[in-house]
């Protein structure tokens, strides 16, 4: 029966592949399903779904990209450590910490080229100052009244600078620093930072 042994041979050898097949696959199920199901709550499936990240409308008048810089990135992060130190320094300097209030801000950086502000590039800001090369100042929401004294950290060496100019899209709590070129304005890009604000 040489015929009939053989063809008993091959038929087990595929049964225990397959079978080994089967094993293989029900383990790493249990595996992979087994933790998510005992720590979810019966009849409950969770779903991970990620979502393109959508900017926030640019202002009409800076050109950047969104969004902020990560932190992850170890360069960025000690700016930013920097940036918080040189502000303390700041801060414990003033003799008249009574008169400044810390405000939460969205800044970005502009120039006054024809791309950061359109018709209005003439060099001559909304409070009528002619702009010079080395110039450093913001545009802030009317509420803030020009010549107000503002502390942005990382901006002028974290010294106090004013507000000169406006902006159809700086409203509330957001904020424009000046750079003499857009290279540097778009270098700033968008930052959320705690600025010093005078009160009068």
């Amino acid at each position: 029966m040489p015929i009939g042994d053989k063809t008993f041979r091959t038929i087990s050898s595929e049964f225990y592949g397959i079978a080994l097949g089967i094993f293989i696959l029900c383990c790493l199920a249990a595996c992979v399903i087994y933790p998510v199901a005992t720590q979810a709550e019966p009849g409950v499936v969770f779903l991970r779904t990620t979502f393109p990240t959508v900017p926030d409308v640019k202002d009409e008048n800076v050109d950047i990209e969104e969004p902020e810089t990560p932190l992850d990135d170890p360069e960025q992060r000690l700016v930013s450590m920097l940036m918080k130190d040189d502000f303390q320094v700041t801060y414990e300097k003033l003799e008249d910490k009574e008169r400044w209030q810390i405000v939460r801000m969205r800044v970005t950086g502009y120039c006054s080229c024809p791309k950061c502000c359109g018709k209005f590039s003439d060099g001559k800001t909304a409070s009528k100052h002619r702009i010079h090369k080395g110039d450093v100042f913001v545009a802030a929401d009317k509420c803030y009244g020009f010549g107000t004294e503002m502390v942005i950290p990382g901006y002028n060496q974290t010294q106090p600078v004013q507000v000169l100019d406006r902006g159809r899209a700086i409203k509330d709590n957001r904020l424009d620093v000046y750079f003499d070129s857009h290279q540097q304005a778009k270098k700033w890009g968008v930052k959320y930072l705690d600025v010093l604000v005078k009160t009068d």
